[in-house]
């Protein structure tokens, strides 16, 4: 849950320090007083992107830092303490600084940690039920664990499908300009094979001339070497003595222990040089034929290399893709099948992972169904139905980049009436509480923590209001809930109540926040049910409100 937020010079914002409680939270106030702007500041610790244009005339940067409490669930999924603090920077050069306990983050890690906190719903979310590509989405969230894992192996093997089929048609459209290329193709081949090219093959010999070019210097150095092992002054021997006799102590000292051991790592790492160096000498050895082949092979190497402009290793691939040509070209329609052929079981692979997602979003679509229809009943639709529909998915069908599931929202509001397309027949009123439903199940079935909601009761009035208002009151007791909103039965409801009002401050214009007590809350709620001048009906109504 959110405990404390900070927000400095953010557009109207100029220092906001707010305290955050569990339970439901209303803020109210005017329209264009900055409720939204607060929840834009708020938007910023959840990933979203922003710019320099928020940053408040007159200041270098705006800040925003939140303090949460995590819940088990999230401590343990997260690795993090109970505690965090999260911190959002932005300049006037448009760079930000992510901040996790004053630690610096990445913005997709910062989305990561918050999207296991809470969920922020925008004012234009519910749009998103215009859209059918979305409604697999809300699916896919009863079960993002399950999902996900299908989702991702799903689009590693299109990927290599599509890849394929690109391929393919390359293939196709290469095959005249490869046919004529045909005589220059076999003169190539012939010419690269006829030199053996191996990859690595220049390095080695290179390497091995330097050595050859170098005899005399290498026998000097390891002949120095060989004698100073072999010299009286020098004698591992002592040093051997040296570690038995500090052995021989160890036990009085722990210090002398250590002393003993790097003595005797000592002695066995010079005995292993001098082996080393003994092997070295013998193995060497000038062979004037065996030079002569290694520089005749690099000129020949350097040759082609000229010739061709590319490097060894480069002209050893180059050769495969070379052969591969030749292939299509004296068989072109056998190359093409066997490319076609491939394609056909990267389809089948991927359609068989798209067939076992559709068959687990199908599963959760019946509990979505249902946990849905039981959330409208609560929200004063008591007749509603609602069915989610799939289209059906055949073999030969396009692969889709988040599966191969279109699905269609049906609903019916009414008794007797046959179940439509939800975008079609839903009023505005009844698509917010279709989302709230939506958010709300999302949200307790991630074990989220928090839930912000701009005016999510749009459209929504009379009794129909206290229904969600008291459907707020019952979530928020597991769930910590701000809500801005126009609702006086919500804002009755909340068990905190918050004003954001617009004020002149030194001849400029800002947002504040308050804290309001009772007194202060009838007067607020009065407002809310009034038009141009509040009314002795108005507060008496606010108190009734207050006191259900």
């Amino acid at each position: 849950m959110l405990q404390h937020l900070e927000v400095k010079n953010f557009a109207l914002i100029d220092d906001l320090d707010i305290i955050f409680e569990h339970g439901l939270t209303a803020l109210t106030g005017e329209t264009g007083s900055g409720k939204s702007i607060l929840l834009e500041s708020l938007s910023l610790l959840f990933g979203k992107r922003s710019d320099s244009e928020f940053i408040r005339t007159g200041a270098k940067k705006a800040i925003v830092k939140g303090t949460f409490k995590l819940n088990t669930h999230q401590m343990n999924l997260l690795e993090l303490p109970n505690t965090i603090t999260l911190l959002r920077e932005i300049d006037l050069s448009g760079k930000h600084v992510v901040k996790l306990n004053d630690e610096i983050i990445t913005v997709s890690k910062l989305k990561e940690i918050t999207s296991h906190i809470g969920l922020i719903h925008g004012q234009n979310d519910t749009f998103q039920l215009l859209d059918k590509e979305t409604y697999v989405n809300f699916i896919d969230q009863m079960d993002n664990e399950l999902t996900q894992n299908l989702i991702n192996e799903y689009m590693l093997k299109r990927s290599l499908y599509l890849d394929g089929i690109k391929h393919f048609e390359s293939l196709k459209n290469k095959k005249k300009e490869t046919q004529e290329r045909l005589d220059f193709l076999k003169f190539q081949i012939n010419e690269l094979e006829s030199f053996n090219l191996k990859k690595g093959e220049k390095d080695l010999l290179e390497e091995n001339v330097s050595k050859l070019k170098n005899y005399d210097k290498i026998m000097q150095s390891l002949n120095i070497a060989y004698q100073t092992f072999e010299g009286q002054a020098f004698q591992t021997d002592a040093l051997y003595d040296a570690y038995k006799a500090i052995q021989s102590i160890k036990s009085f000292d722990k210090s002398y222990e250590d002393v003993a051991k790097i003595l005797e790592e000592s002695y066995y790492n010079l005995e292993e040089s001098r082996k080393l160096i003994t092997n070295f000498l013998e193995l060497l050895d000038f062979d004037s034929d065996l030079f002569n082949n290694y520089q005749e092979r690099l000129y020949e190497l350097s040759k082609i290399e000229t010739k061709y402009g590319k490097s060894n290793d480069d002209l050893v691939t180059y050769l495969e893709s070379l052969k591969d040509e030749l292939e299509l070209s004296s068989d072109y329609d056998g190359y093409l099948k066997k490319a076609h052929e491939k394609n056909l079981l990267l389809y089948k692979e991927v359609f068989k992972i798209g067939t076992k997602l559709h068959q687990e979003r199908v599963k959760l679509s019946k509990k979505l169904e249902k946990l849905i229809t039981e959330s409208l009943h609560e929200l004063d639709l008591e007749k509603a139905q609602f069915k989610i529909e799939f289209d059906q998915i055949t073999e030969g069908m396009q692969l889709k980049e988040n599966g191969l599931d279109s699905v269609e929202f049906l609903i019916s509001l009414n008794e007797g009436e046959p179940l439509k397309a939800l975008a079609k027949v839903a009023s505005g009123g009844e698509k917010a509480r279709f989302m709230f439903s939506l958010k709300s199940i999302y949200a307790k079935n991630n074990l989220l923590s928090l839930l912000v909601f701009d005016e999510i009761d749009i459209g929504i009035s009379g009794k129909t209001a206290t229904k969600v208002a008291n459907k707020m009151k019952s979530h928020a007791k597991d769930i910590q809930m701000l809500v801005i909103t126009h609702l006086p039965q919500v804002a009755a409801k909340a068990d905190h109540h918050y004003r954001i009002y617009k004020t002149k401050v030194n001849d400029r214009m800002q947002t504040l926040i308050e804290v309001l007590d009772k007194d202060a809350r009838i007067l607020s709620i009065a407002s809310m049910l009034s038009d141009a001048e509040m009314s002795h009906f108005a507060i008496e109504q606010a108190k009734t409100l207050l006191n259900m």
